[in-house]
């Protein structure tokens, strides 16, 4: 059985599978032409010379493309937010967007404006937990069928 903290990790590792999912119109939207503008190289670094002083270890990573498996289990964490109360799943996205980019806690101060509130962390913060305790209901009751299906 899945805990609360347990959901709440998956829905942020499936934040973070949306990221890296290519956004298909906007490239497309990027494209100029067939032929690549001129870029004039002032340093010709070690790697490119993008002006990371010629060290390879400079140069910001990609991350890797989403896998099939990745955006199937993406799309499973997020169909359980949808046993949240729909004014709820907005807070939810917005709580887990927060852990995803790095926040050690919900910056619930910071969520009171987008959620049209001036007033009301501690409620805002229990809110979510009754938001979450349904999505943490929902996951259960999905992996409970499926190990029925399995043992059947």
């Amino acid at each position: 059985m899945y805990s609360f903290a347990d959901v709440e990790e998956r829905l942020v590792e499936a934040m973070l599978v949306m990221r890296r999912l290519s956004d298909r119109e906007a490239g497309w939207l990027r494209v100029k032409a067939s032929w690549p503008d001129i870029v004039r190289e002032h340093e010709a670094g070690d790697y490119d010379a993008r002006g990371y002083l010629g060290n390879s270890s400079d140069i910001p990573l990609k991350p890797l493309p989403a896998t099939r498996r990745d955006i199937a289990e993406m799309e499973e964490a997020f169909a359980w937010v949808l046993a949240a109360k729909e004014r709820d799943r907005r807070l939810i996205a917005l709580a887990i967007g927060a852990l995803a980019r790095g926040e050690k806690r919900v910056p619930w101060g910071r969520l009171l404006r987008p959620m049209g509130l001036k007033l009301g962390q501690h409620g805002l913060r229990k809110r979510y937990e009754r938001a979450m305790h349904l999505v943490v209901k929902a996951a259960n009751a999905q992996k409970s069928a499926a190990f029925a299906c399995q043992t059947v």
